[in-house]
């Protein structure tokens, strides 16, 4: 089964439109991945996500607290299919395209995390993704207790303390764990988060036209979100289509007309206006988000 750029973006579209709690993640990160292999024979990562959770559904069958459940997962995606975090190639892009992700059995924390909530809820379990800065983190629950796992580290069960030191590394200042750290991602912010790690990326070697694509899929996913459509209009005008610029920051305009509580992000859309009429130069790294993962160990 090969799939078009066309049908990829159609699938994402649609499924776009369906409340949050009915996405399919993993099917999601699949045609994002398939947006840039269109060549590629689709329906063997299906059967592939299929087996996954066929796998988990036997090898966990008897698992009813939270660290059994979390065993079977690691048993399952780790120790039998080789899923791993890649510290050698960390910001190989590779890493946040699910396809090459299952192809090389290794990924970023957000990509690895994918696999293990689509297994888990294919086995009918109750699993997210937790909110942690620079290092995404997936929640398992049991009947009447949970764990955080760490799919980039083999898929361990994190402790209390693991947690504190692991804040430590990724925070710039000295602070303890705070509760939007243990907060839950709904599944439009996780394909968001991978689709940032692209971007920062992209924008890191200069690759600002695929920048642009990925930024048109954050507007995809998350439509009423104003700032994937700043973030478009100001890379434009970093690269001098200022005509495409201005139409996308008057679409912005146009969407806090209907939003208020966007007040902050129409200063910064005047701010960038005028940059652009006074001197046709806008920094793009700091005015674009860098909301992705970035701790390797």
């Amino acid at each position: 089964m090969i799939l078009t750029i066309e049908e990829h973006l159609s699938f994402i579209t649609k499924a776009s439109l369906q409340d949050d709690s009915q996405m399919d993640i993993a099917m999601m990160a699949l045609h994002l991945a398939g947006i840039d292999r269109p060549k590629v024979n689709f329906k063997k990562y299906i059967h592939h996500l299929e087996i996954l959770g066929l796998d988990l559904a036997n090898d966990g069958h008897m698992a009813e607290t939270a660290l059994q459940r979390a065993d079977a997962l690691q048993k399952v995606l780790h120790i039998r299919h080789g899923y791993e975090g890649d510290n050698k190639f960390y910001d190989d892009l590779q890493n946040a395209n699910l396809m090459s992700v299952i192809d090389r059995r290794k990924g970023i924390p957000i990509s690895l995390s994918i696999l293990y909530i689509h297994a888990a809820r294919f086995r009918g379990w109750n699993a997210e993704a937790v909110n942690f800065p620079g290092h995404t983190l997936v929640r398992i629950y049991g009947p009447n207790d949970q764990v955080i796992i760490d799919p980039f580290h083999k898929g361990a069960v994190l402790t209390a303390r693991d947690l504190r030191e692991l804040i430590q590394v990724v925070s710039d200042k000295e602070t303890g764990l705070k509760a939007e750290h243990h907060a839950a991602l709904s599944n439009r912010a996780v394909l968001v988060r991978l689709l940032n790690n692209i971007k920062v990326r992209a924008i890191d070697s200069s690759d600002f036209k695929y920048a642009e694509s990925i930024l048109e899929r954050q507007i995809l996913i998350d439509c009423y979100n104003i700032i994937y459509k700043f973030e478009l209009g100001v890379l434009q005008a970093y690269v001098g289509d200022f005509q495409k610029a201005k139409d996308s920051l008057n679409d912005c305009l146009q969407m806090i007309e209907v939003n208020d509580d966007n007040s902050h992000i129409k200063n910064q859309i005047k701010l960038t206006l005028e940059g652009m009429r006074s001197s046709g130069s806008v920094n793009v790294l700091e005015l674009i988000s860098t909301d992705k993962d970035n701790l390797r160990s």
